[in-house]
C-alpha cells in the first residue's frame, strides 16, 4: 500500500496523538472555534474569516487523522476519515452546482482535498471495507475533481496554490492512472505544469517570487514532500528543490525563526540536531535550524539580484561558535507582483546577540473581504481587518512614507529587483545600495552600512522629479523585547540579557523625532507587531520627519553602546546624495565613515577607528 501523502510536512511522530484529539475532542486550528467531525459547518460564508473557510473545505481538519492510519493502520482512523470525505462529497462534488459555498471548489482546497480524497477510497479499497453507496459517491467526487483540475482556466499558475493543485493531480495518477487513462493523462499534465509553475514561481537562484518567507517555506515543503512521497523523480526538479531550500536557509535569523517579511509568521523552525538531520536536504538548513550543531556554516553575504534580497551573516566576535548570537542583517528589495505583497519597499530587519532589534510587522491574516471599488482596494489591499491594514502598510515597516500614503501596488508595473550594488570593505564594513521610485516621480534611494555586533547606518536620499513637497517619514519597529525611551543622547533601547543598549541617533540636524508610538490606536494605529495568526501586540516605534521637502535625507545610526555622541556638524552629505560622511564617539572611540554612490557603477566605503582623544 502506498502510504499518505504528508505534503504540509507535520511531523507524523505527533500525528497519532493529534488524530485521538480530534476523533475525541474536535479539532482545534488556532484562534478559530473548536468543530467536532459530526458537526463540520461546511457552509459558513463568513468572509471575516476566509483562511477558516479554505481549511474547513481542503479537508484540514484529516491530514492527521490520515497520517496516523498510515503509520498505524487503526481503522478508527480511516472510518473517521472516510464519514468527513462521504458527507462532504454527498453535498458538494458538483462544482457547477449554484448555490455552493465560496470555498467548497476553491483552488487551493481542491487540491489539497484530491490527494486525501485519494487516499481514502484506495485504503478502504486496500482494507476491503464495503461502503456500498458511498463507495459510488466518493468514486464520482474523485472523477469530478480530476475533471476540475485537468482545465487550465481552473489552475492559478502565478502562485503557490498551483503547486497544491499539481499535486493533487499527482497523488491520484499514482492511485488511479493505470485503471483510469484519463487520470493518467492528469498526472502528466501535472508534470508539465510543475516545471512551469517552478519557473515562473521561482527565480532561478531559488527565490520565491511571493515576497514571503512563509511561503517560500510553505511551497517548499509541499515541493520537498512530492518528491520524498515519490510523486515525481526528475533530476532537474530534484536539483532544483536543493537550490530552494538553500535560498530558504539564508531567510532563518540566528535565533531559528524565519524573517517575517510580507505575509510570514514569526515561526520557528528550531528543532534537536537528530531532527535537523532528518528535517533537511540540505547542510546549510540543517545548520541554522539545529543551532550551528549540524550542517555547515552559513556565514558572509548572500545577494540575490533577481530575487531582491541581501543578506548579511556574520560570527559574533566573542563566542563566534555560537549561532544564536551572530549579527543579521537581512533586506527586502522585490516588487514581482501583488501576491502577498505589502507596502514595503527596500524594507529590512536587524539581528544582534540573540535579539530581533528591529522587525517588521508581520502578517496577522486574511480576515475580511475588500469590497471592490472602495478606498481599501483602490489602495491595493485584498483584506479589511484593521490589524491586518497596518500590517500591509508602509508605516508598518522600516522604510520611508510619503505624504501618509502606502507605497502603490495595485495598477502599477512591478519592478522586479531594487538591488543595486554592495561592497563589503577589507575592515569587514558592509554596504547594500537599493533604489526605487513611488508614485511616478519620487526617486529613493537606501544605503545601510553595517559593521556587525556594533553599528548600523541607515541612509535614505529622496528626490522628486516633479518638485512637489513632501512630508517624509523614516519608519523603525524595534523587537518586541527591547524598552524605547528618550535621554540627553537620543534614542536608548534596553536589550533583555545585554548590559549594553542599543543607541539611535540622527545626523541630520533638519529632520524631526516623532514621539514613541506603542500599542496606539487612534487617530491610527501604530506600534504593533503580528507574530503569528490574528495576534497582534504592541511594540516600541518612532520615525524622522521632515516636511516640504522635494529632496531630502535621512541619516540614522543605531549603535551597541553604552554611550553615542553624534557630530552633525562635521557630518555632511550633497543635495545628490551621492556623497556623505559621518562622525560619532561611541564606547569603541571615534568613528568616521564616508562613502560614494558614483555614476560609474561602483559604489566606495571608507571608514576609520581611533581613540577618543585621537580627535
Amino acid at each position: 500500500m502506498i502510504n499518505y501523502e504528508n505534503l504540509l510536512g507535520e511531523d507524523p511522530a505527533l500525528a497519532r496523538y493529534s488524530a485521538e484529539k480530534i476523533i475525541e475532542s474536535g479539532w482545534a486550528n488556532g484562534n478559530y472555534p473548536l468543530v467536532q467531525l459530526t458537526d463540520i459547518p461546511w457552509d459558513t460564508q463568513d468572509h471575516s474569516d476566509r483562511s477558516w473557510s479554505f481549511r474547513i473545505h481542503a479537508w484540514r481538519m484529516l491530514d492527521s487523522i490520515l497520517k496516523a492510519f498510515s503509520s498505524t493502520r487503526n481503522s478508527k482512523y480511516l472510518t473517521a476519515a472516510t464519514a468527513v470525505a462521504i458527507e462532504w462529497c454527498g453535498q458538494f462534488s458538483d462544482y457547477d452546482a449554484p448555490g455552493l459555498p465560496d470555498f467548497a471548489w476553491y483552488d487551493m482546497a481542491v487540491g489539497l482535498r484530491a490527494y486525501r480524497l485519494a487516499y481514502i477510497i484506495d485504503m478502504n479499497k486496500a482494507m476491503s471495507v464495503d461502503l456500498g453507496e458511498d463507495a459510488d459517491t466518493l468514486w464520482l467526487a474523485l472523477l469530478r475533481h480530476q475533471e476540475y483540475l485537468s482545465d487550465d482556466k481552473n489552475i492559478t499558475f502565478h502562485n503557490n496554490h498551483g503547486l497544491y493543485q499539481v499535486a493533487g493531480q499527482l497523488a491520484m495518477a499514482r492511485r488511479f492512472g493505470k485503471l483510469v487513462p484519463s487520470i493518467a493523462e492528469a498526472g502528466e499534465q501535472g508534470l508539465v505544469r510543475l516545471e512551469k509553475m517552478l519557473a515562473q514561481q521561482f527565480t532561478p537562484e531559488g527565490v520565491h517570487r511571493e515576497h514571503s518567507p512563509g511561503y517560500h517555506l510553505m511551497v517548499y515543503k509541499t515541493l520537498k514532500e512530492i518528491i520524498a512521497s515519490g510523486l515525481i523523480d526528475r533530476p532537474n526538479i530534484v536539483e532544483f528543490s536543493r537550490k530552494i531550500e538553500e535560498a530558504l536557509s539564508w531567510l532563518v535569523l540566528p535565533s531559528g525563526h524565519l524573517v517575517n517579511f510580507g505575509d510570514t509568521d514569526f515561526e520557528s523552525l528550531s528543532c534537536m540536531p537528530e531532527l535537523a538531520i532528518k528535517r533537511w536536504v540540505t547542510s546549510k538548513m540543517q545548520y541554522v535550524t539545529s543551532n550551528g550543531v549540524k550542517g555547515s556554516a552559513a556565514y558572509g553575504c548572500m545577494v540575490y539580484e533577481e530575487g531582491g534580497y541581501f543578506i548579511a551573516r556574520q560570527r559574533d566576535k566573542k563566542q563566534p561558535g555560537n549561532f544564536k548570537r551572530a549579527s543579521y542583517l537581512a533586506q527586502i528589495a522585490a516588487f514581482h507582483s501583488r501576491t502577498h505583497k505589502h507596502a514595503d519597499d527596500l524594507s529590512f530587519v536587524w539581528a544582534e546577540k540573540g535579539q530581533l532589534l528591529l522587525t517588521d510587522a508581520g502578517r496577522y491574516g486574511y480576515p475580511g473581504k475588500v469590497e471592490q471599488g472602495s478606498d481599501l482596494w483602490m489602495d491595493g489591499y485584498w483584506y479589511s481587518d484593521p490589524n491586518r491594514v497596518y500590517c500591509e502598510s508602509t508605516r508598518a515597516h522600516n522604510t520611508l512614507e510619503f505624504d501618509g500614503r502606502n507605497y502603490e501596488r495595485r495598477g502599477v508595473k512591478p519592478y522586479g529587483s531594487a538591488l543595486k550594488r554592495h561592497i563589503v570593505s577589507p575592515d569587514g564594513i558592509i554596504a547594500i545600495e537599493t533604489e526605487c521610485k513611488h508614485f511616478g516621480s519620487i526617486r529613493h534611494v537606501r544605503v545601510l552600512i553595517f559593521s556587525p555586533g556594533e553599528w548600523l547606518l541607515v541612509f535614505d536620499w529622496f528626490h522628486d522629479n516633479y518638485k512637489e513637497k513632501r512630508t517624509a517619514r523614516q519608519w523603525f519597529h524595534l523587537g518586541h523585547h527591547l524598552e524605547l525611551s528618550r535621554d540627553t543622547e537620543g534614542l536608548r533601547a534596553s536589550i533583555p540579557g545585554s548590559e549594553v543598549p542599543l543607541r539611535i541617533a540622527s545626523f541630520n540636524p533638519e529632520v524631526s523625532l516623532s514621539k514613541i508610538f506603542i500599542g496606539q490606536v487612534e487617530p491610527q494605529m501604530q506600534g504593533w507587531w503580528s507574530p503569528k495568526e490574528k495576534e497582534i501586540i504592541p511594540t516600541h516605534d518612532f520615525c524622522f520627519e521632515q516636511h516640504e521637502k522635494n529632496t531630502g535625507v535621512f541619516a540614522t545610526l543605531f549603535c551597541l553602546s553604552n554611550s553615542l555622541s553624534s557630530d552633525p556638524e562635521d557630518s555632511r552629505f550633497n543635495v545628490s546624495g551621492r556623497n556623505a560622511q559621518f562622525k560619532w564617539n561611541d564606547d569603541r572611540g571615534f568613528n568616521a565613515i564616508r562613502f560614494n554612490r558614483s555614476m560609474d557603477e561602483k559604489l566606495s566605503v571608507a571608514y576609520s577607528k581611533s581613540e577618543p582623544s585621537s580627535h
